[in-house]
């Protein structure tokens, strides 16, 4: 290990203009155009990383990512990507415990008694057959006793103390249906710090606290979908439009699986995923090449490949018709529209974006214009397209405002989707969007993590970190009539989903095991 198999030095152009449309003209005006150098190296255990010098301030963005999602998870232990995230943060042998050799045994033995409680607890659901009391409560007791023991040892959270006394900013991580990510801005004389503490954790994690951080997700999970009303109709939502993919499958889990994952299965799922072959780190900022190259090498150039499950193949069947479900909540009425639509990079995602951008991206759109400004039948609309590796959905979202109800808000906007399909969009409205594209894209490079995040992003996805420079140039070159096109063939209702949340009761809290559809 530690030689170079890939190493590719050379410069992008990114040209950003912005437009100012007049009464009777449009001008266009090229305001800032950057060359930055870009490095992409790659260790002989298939790591991969892109260095971006840009010299304004003395700091760099780190972003990384892995290649794992909720969409990678098995059925039954739904949940698991984004309960890892949470997990890397808890420290390695070296960072996070007093002592870890004696703190390793009690972590085992915890494990060993969940499995018994929880064995405990399915003789019910499982056989009927009533559990031992008496065992069960031996057991809690020990539990309690084994990590009041393990917590002697743990130093809470220094992982983030030792970047944050280093000057850290923007420190957080996420998961995705499709990856996850973590990312940090530093001074650039804590590149080195950076290296080690990132290749340690891949190194060497400790997942100290699972079952105590487990219940912390479940919480996360019960304030941002079961007592959310925005929260419960999204996922019964995207769980209905996705029969097929896993995409359907939350990435916060459903509360059955969330509630069973075990310590070993976090461990399996960290051996298989979280190797460096299927990582790839992205640094941009005041750096020196060679200098990220040398650290590379030392820091992350012993680790050991591992056998990535293959990707798998897959595929959303064409819908046999109009899907609708009503989704019972105290709260004010809600709709979403959800239309099957191509996977990021089809072709027909770069008119579907202009679409999207048309119909329902901000407050000079069709539908925000009309439903909410003219006619004030909405308090709140948006539209556009949701690309994902293996599938995509475009989706409408309303809040209907008293008294009107969600069948005028759904005439409504069925009424401007028509017009979308029968009439070519005007050049200005055509030119209004090019320029609302550019605006966003200038302000996503704007930064060094905006940028870092960017191409990282990309490059997982696509296999090429500079397709968002690609994709502005194609986004500018649909034409209205491939919107009007695009319009006709997705907008279409075989292809849609409509859910609508209604006031209704509190949901009943459900079983071990049960799932939200």
């Amino acid at each position: 290990m530690g030689s170079t198999v890939k190493r590719s030095t050379g410069f992008f152009a990114i040209s950003i203009l912005l437009f100012w449309a007049g009464c009777a003209a449009a001008t266009t005006v090229l305001a800032e155009r950057f060359r930055l150098p870009v490095t992409e190296y790659a260790l002989e255990n298939g790591m991969r990383f892109l260095i971006v010098e840009r010299r304004e301030s003395p700091t760099f963005a780190a972003f990384l990512r892995f290649k794992v999602g909720s969409v990678n998870e098995a059925p039954g232990q739904t949940g698991l990507a984004h309960l890892l995230e949470h997990m890397m943060f808890k420290g390695t042998t070296r960072f996070g415990s007093t002592d870890p050799v004696r703190e390793q045994p009690l972590l085992e033995r915890i494990d060993a008694l969940h499995v018994l409680l929880e064995t405990e607890r399915r003789k019910m659901r499982v056989s009927g057959v009533l559990p031992d009391p008496d065992r069960a409560a031996a057991l809690e007791k020990e539990l309690a006793s084994l990590e009041r023991q393990a917590k002697r040892f743990v130093i809470r959270n220094e992982l983030w103390d030792i970047y944050r006394r280093n000057g850290a900013m923007n420190l957080n991580a996420s998961t995705s249906r499709d990856g996850t990510q973590y990312f940090v801005s530093l001074p650039k004389n804590r590149l080195e710090l950076w290296a080690l503490l990132e290749s340690d954790r891949m190194r060497d994690p400790v997942f100290r606290e699972f079952y105590t951080e487990r219940d912390v997700v479940q919480e996360e999970r019960r304030q941002r979908v079961d007592t959310n009303p925005y929260g419960r109709l999204m996922e019964a939502a995207v769980g209905t439009a996705f029969t097929a993919l896993p995409y359907r499958h939350p990435i916060l889990g459903w509360p059955g699986d969330l509630k069973n994952l075990s310590r070993p299965q976090a461990q399996a799922y960290f051996r298989t995923h979280y190797a460096p072959n299927n990582a790839l780190a992205v640094l941009v900022g005041d750096l020196d090449p060679a200098e990220v190259v040398r650290l590379a090498e030392r820091y992350f150039g012993d680790l050991a490949p591992q056998a990535i499950p293959p990707a798998p193949i897959l595929e959303e069947p064409p819908q046999p018709g109009e899907r609708r479900i009503r989704v019972e909540f105290p709260a004010e009425p809600q709709m979403l529209m959800l239309y099957q639509a191509p996977p990021l990079g089809h072709p027909d995602s770069y008119p579907l974006a202009v679409l999207g951008a048309l119909l329902g991206d901000g407050r000079s759109s069709r539908l925000y214009k009309r439903l909410v400004e003219e006619e004030r039948l909405a308090s709140g609309i948006s539209a556009g397209p949701w690309f994902l590796q293996y599938a995509g959905l475009f989706v409408v979202q309303a809040t209907p405002r008293a008294p009107h109800t969600l069948e005028e808000i759904e005439a409504a906007i069925e009424t401007e989707i028509a017009a979308l399909k029968s009439d070519v969009v005007h050049a200005r409205e055509m030119l209004k969007v090019r320029n609302q594209t550019e605006v966003e894209a200038v302000e996503h490079l704007a930064s060094n993590a905006g940028l870092a995040s960017r191409l990282g992003n990309a490059w997982a996805l696509t296999g090429d970190w500079r397709s968002p420079f690609s994709d502005q140039e194609k986004l500018a070159a649909v034409t209205a009539e491939e919107v009007r096109d695009v319009a006709r063939r997705y907008l279409v209702p075989t292809r849609r989903t409509v859910a609508a949340l209604v006031r209704g009761p509190a949901p009943t809290p459900r079983g071990a095991g049960a799932r939200l559809n």
